[in-house]
Formats: structure tokens, C-alpha cells, sequence
């Protein structure tokens, strides 16, 4: 990777992004003409922002440094600046060395949902979305990224001292009023224990976002980690349309049926991808087994698929079909 500084051509270590005289290579460059892609510059609120962002982490989307990504959001770079760009709705793709033509330096206290994490110097270029804290302290971001070769576009929590050597920036056009989004709201965990009425944190705030996204509102404040009234009516209509019985808290069963909605494709080993993921995420609801929520279909994850239909009266072939999807998505 090569980039001219005060006129003398020199070699740098960096994480994203390749530099020549003048700025990248393309870097981030998108196809104006791509379906969907902006005409100008987009403006849009912290969900629009986490909306498109997840959508590469969804598809799984492989960093490349020259191969360029399209979907329903335009066409842009693989890379750590090509993400950031499609995110922020960008006509034209910006890369560390001018993202500050759209963005604002902010106080890290500050950040929010879909702001960005940056650094820009002779030895380290990368930008990242900011997601969450991952400690009361401020000091852990987890972050949505392109990262680095042979990655894809995924979530990863920072340590502090990664943390630190970034600065906090805000995209310019951000509409603000919806920081409460359940974009930000982590899905995956190792345990699904009961929470009832009186609970709070960020498990209800997962029960929550997955009780909404069923159909049945939490409340106009979106997730709010507090397991008040409006949660608990909405577990029971849940409940009751899943054929559990409706008792107002979110036991191991309906956190089952609630982690396993959506489509049911036939998934097996070597599989990847969101059916993936809410597999993996049902199986540590039903049997707490400590799978790691990656979307990808391996040795474990078969291993607890075969112990689940060996445990329901279903062939333990380890292969995720109609059957094991229904008796899922049936909180069994």
C-alpha cells in the first residue's frame, strides 16, 4: 500500500483502506448509476443508519479492497470506508483522509448509535460504526465493520485501548429523535433466563425489540430495558398466538418461539447466514447451549441441533428442517 507524503512516495501499515497520491484508489467510489444508490448526499435518522448498515452484516458482505458490494442501497466498496459510506448514505464515497467533508468531530461521551469511530494517520486508517458501550465506564465500543481481509462486515467489541487511539464523528446530515432504536439492541446471548414484570436491562430490551418485531409493541419509547405493563401484555398476546400459555413473562419457551421467527430454509452444517444466527440463538434459549451467535453452522451447533430433536421426538440428524423450524418456532 502506497501514499505520497510531502511529495516522497512511502509505505505504511494500515487496517482499511489503500492510498495512493491524492487519496484511494476507488476507495469507497460508488456507482452513481446503481439502483437504489443516492442522488445526493441522504439524510436520515439512527434507524435509517442502522438499518442499512446491518444489511451487509446480514449478507455476510467479505472485505475487499477492490471488489465493490450492491444492493438495495447502491453499490459501494468492501472496505471500512465503503461501509461507512453506504451507511451514511453517501453519493459520492468518502475515505479517513476526508470523511470530515460530511462528519463532525464529537466528545466520545457523547456518541450514539451510528456515529462513527476514526483514526487518520501516517499509520493507521480505519473507521467503524459506532454501535454501543460495552461497559458502564464508556471505555469498550462495539462497533459494526469491514474490518480486515478475510473478514465480513460483522459486529466486534473493542478493547479500551482500541478504543482510545479513535476519535468520535458524527455524520453532518444525521436527523436526531430516534436514538432508541432496536438496531443497536444486542439479540445474542449465551443465556435466555425468565425476566417477568419489575425486570430490567438488556435482556428486556431484546424481549422488547423481538415481541415488536412479532407484532406486538412494547411501547412508542422503543426499548426501554424495563419490563413494565405494555411488555408483559404484549408477551401474552405473543403467547397466545404461538400456542403458549399467556402468563405475561418471557420463559425459555418463548424466548424459543420469539428468537426463532422469520424464514425456516433448510440449514446444516457448513450453512451461514441470519437463519444461522436465529438458530443458534432458539438452541441457547431451549437448551442454554452456549453456542457462540456467529451464523455459522458448525460442529457445536450440530451437536445441539442433534441433542434438541433428540429431545422432541424428531429425527437427530442434525439437519434443520421443517420439523425442528415448527417445533422451534412453537417454543418446544
Amino acid at each position: 500500500m502506497r501514499t505520497r507524503v510531502a511529495g516522497v512516495v512511502a509505505v505504511f501499515t494500515v487496517l482499511c483502506g489503500l492510498f495512493l497520491a491524492g487519496g484511494p484508489t476507488a476507495a469507497a467510489r460508488p456507482d452513481p448509476g446503481a439502483a437504489g444508490h443516492p442522488a445526493a448526499d441522504l439524510k436520515l435518522t439512527r434507524d435509517d443508519i442502522l438499518t442499512r448498515a446491518r444489511s451487509w452484516l446480514d449478507e455476510r458482505v467479505p472485505y475487499s479492497q477492490s471488489a465493490s458490494h450492491t444492493n438495495r442501497y447502491g453499490t459501494y466498496r468492501q472496505d471500512c470506508s465503503g461501509y461507512v459510506s453506504m451507511a451514511w448514505g453517501l453519493k459520492t464515497g468518502r475515505w479517513t483522509g476526508n470523511i470530515m467533508e460530511v462528519a463532525t468531530r464529537i466528545d466520545k461521551r457523547d456518541l450514539l448509535p451510528g456515529d462513527g469511530l476514526w483514526v487518520h494517520n501516517s499509520s493507521h486508517q480505519h473507521m467503524a460504526l459506532f454501535l454501543r458501550w460495552a461497559d458502564t465506564a464508556k471505555t469498550r465500543a462495539v462497533v459494526w465493520e469491514e474490518y480486515r481481509t478475510g473478514t465480513v462486515a460483522s459486529e466486534r467489541t473493542w478493547s479500551a485501548e482500541r478504543t482510545a487511539g479513535f476519535a468520535a464523528i458524527r455524520y453532518r446530515n444525521v436527523l436526531e429523535g430516534d436514538a432508541k432504536t432496536c438496531a443497536a439492541v444486542n439479540l445474542s446471548h449465551s443465556r435466555y433466563p425468565l425476566i417477568a414484570p419489575g425486570a430490567t436491562g438488556e435482556l428486556v430490551k431484546a424481549a422488547q425489540c423481538l415481541l415488536t418485531a412479532a407484532g406486538f409493541g412494547t411501547g412508542a419509547e422503543g426499548p426501554t430495558g424495563a419490563f413494565d405493563e405494555t411488555t408483559a401484555s404484549a408477551a401474552r398476546q405473543f403467547q397466545a398466538k404461538a400456542g403458549l400459555e399467556p402468563t405475561g413473562t418471557v420463559d425459555a419457551h418463548t424466548w424459543t418461539a420469539l428468537l426463532a421467527r422469520g424464514a425456516t430454509p433448510q440449514v446444516r452444517e457448513g450453512a451461514s447466514g441470519d437463519a444461522v444466527l436465529r438458530l443458534q440463538r432458539a438452541l441457547n434459549a431451549a437448551l442454554e447451549a452456549d453456542l457462540d451467535a456467529d451464523g455459522k453452522f458448525g460442529p457445536k451447533t450440530t451437536a445441539a441441533v442433534k441433542q434438541y430433536q433428540g429431545a422432541r421426538g424428531l429425527d437427530a440428524d442434525g439437519i434443520v428442517g421443517a420439523n425442528t423450524w415448527a417445533a422451534l418456532q412453537a417454543g418446544k
